[in-house]
């Protein structure tokens, strides 16, 4: 029966003991291969038919084997924004389940700062109907890596500022009001990122996402999409036997 190696991205010194048991070396090692090691050479000798992360990490699996009798596992973190002290005794919930909740928070919000409430179907809102007509759509998401949340990468959205269905919400129901009902939602809730687990594998080749975070963070480099994985639960509910720890920011 083959170990299982926990993938645990919470923090920097986190992230290299994973690898260093994974890839069955030192945390040492990697950093001095990611220091010596310059992107632009690699990308200007390659063929150009990938991306440059991606032979990245060709590279690195030249210089590092991963060990095959393990199987790996990866903590996930789910950033969202709620009432401070929410426990999740529901576990994470996708937005098929967690609409209604969100919606009764926004109509709470809009009594407290007393405008008159919108009561028009979402079903009138095709943004949130396309979310919610796909499992995968529907979450629950998470990121790989935790402090990703914080590198503000282009075109990535900011969950801890705002769920995106917050957003769809307020745009759709109360599109002239939605600064001042947007600002009240982010005095009203806390920042959060939850750590759970997953009874799924998680593929080796994924792991280039890793190297990439940790090659941009060394060498003082821009983030981008290619610097973090993401995770959706299909429209599954995280259960919350699966959450390791809360954290309100």
């Amino acid at each position: 029966m083959k170990e299982i190696s926990i993938l645990d991205c919470e923090n920097y010194e986190s992230m290299l003991s994973s690898l260093a048991s994974i890839f069955t070396t030192s945390g040492n090692d990697i950093l001095s291969f990611l220091k010596s090691t310059d992107l632009n050479e690699i990308w200007k000798k390659s063929l150009k038919e990938k991306y440059a992360n991606e032979y990245l990490f060709d590279e690195f699996l030249n210089e590092f084997k991963i060990n095959e009798s393990k199987i790996i596992k990866a903590y996930w973190f789910h950033n969202t924004r709620v009432l401070k002290g929410s426990e999740f005794k529901e576990g994470i919930l996708p937005l098929s389940i967690a609409i209604n909740k969100i919606e009764t928070l926004i109509n709470e919000i809009i009594k407290k700062i007393q405008i008159p409430i919108n009561n028009n179907s979402l079903l009138g809102c095709s943004v949130i109907q396309n979310k919610l007509n796909s499992k995968t759509n529907q979450g629950p998401w998470a990121f790989l890596i935790r402090d990703f949340a914080f590198e503000k990468a282009d075109g990535i959205h900011d969950y801890l500022k705002s769920p995106e269905l917050i957003e769809d919400i307020i745009y759709f129901k109360y599109p002239e009001k939605y600064d001042l009902i947007f600002r009240e939602f982010q005095n009203t809730t806390v920042k959060c990122i939850i750590k759970f687990k997953t009874e799924k594998e998680f593929h080796p080749q994924r792991l280039l996402y890793v190297i990439n975070y940790l090659y941009n963070k060394i060498n003082d480099k821009k983030m981008d999409w290619r610097s973090n994985a993401n995770f959706s639960n299909n429209g599954k509910i995280i259960s919350p036997e699966m959450i390791l720890k809360i954290d309100y920011l």
